[in-house]
């Protein structure tokens, strides 16, 4: 599965406008590790997205994705 972060795929007008700044900031300045990813990415907790649930329905692009944690307390997304 190929890694994505959420504010590339986003569309810019479906952001608020602090939000559209953070991401034009982040564009316009980002550097890149070796690794190719950027050097500072935004962090969010879990507990953010998932608020007190174990399992969430996200969608993306028309298609429904589930995140959740399992029992093993690993996270697992899937289509």
């Amino acid at each position: 599965m190929t890694e994505r972060h959420w504010p590339s795929t986003r569309n810019k007008d479906d952001l608020g406008a602090g939000e559209r700044a953070q991401l034009d900031s982040a564009r316009a300045g980002s550097t890149r590790a070796e690794s190719g990813r950027p050097d500072s990415l935004r962090r969010v907790p879990l507990s953010r997205i998932l608020g007190s649930d174990r399992e969430i329905v996200i969608e993306f692009n028309g298609a429904d994705y589930r995140l959740r944690i399992t029992r093993n307390e690993k996270l697992i997304l899937t289509k």
